[in-house]
């Protein structure tokens, strides 16, 4: 147990074109390398296009493009990071998002402290931030993301 009697958390540090995410490893189904990507015609501007995974066409979600910044085309290092179905959806409804880079496993412990939140851009898909040595990681507000993925 870490200090303060709390289990460390796993993650990964997804960096995208307008911010790096940070996200818990569980919400991760897999990292893949960069593939053909189909458009999706009639899509919002925020969705990149879809991808097959394990048989399933699973939707790219432009995380920059939702926090109206440019979209970051793929580079050399840059992965889909798919992620699993959030809560209440459908257990097929994996999405997933576009890195800017390699993502990079991180282990949070109770030393880990919240970053002031002007360091991050306003926007409701952004739940928190912490600064971690000497960065600035945005939490993904998964609530805000189901409602944009899936409208009731």
């Amino acid at each position: 147990m870490s200090r303060r009697g709390l289990e460390p958390i796993h993650t990964i540090e997804i960096p995208t074109g307008a911010v790096t995410l940070l996200v818990p490893s569980a919400c991760i189904a897999e990292v893949i390398n960069v593939s053909d990507m189909a458009p999706l015609p009639g899509a919002s501007e925020w969705v990149s296009g879809v991808i097959g995974w394990r048989s399933r066409a699973v939707p790219v979600i432009s995380f920059e493009r939702l926090l109206d910044k440019p979209r970051s085309a793929p580079a050399v290092r840059s992965k889909f990071i798919v992620f699993y179905p959030l809560p209440g959806c459908r257990p097929w409804e994996f999405f997933a998002i576009l890195s800017a880079g390699e993502p990079q496993p991180r282990t949070m412990d109770a030393a880990d402290t919240p970053a002031d939140t002007v360091d991050l851009p306003d926007s409701r898909f952004i739940a928190m931030g912490l600064r971690l040595d000497r960065s600035v990681l945005a939490i993904p507000n998964f609530e805000a993301l189901k409602a944009v993925l899936y409208p009731a």
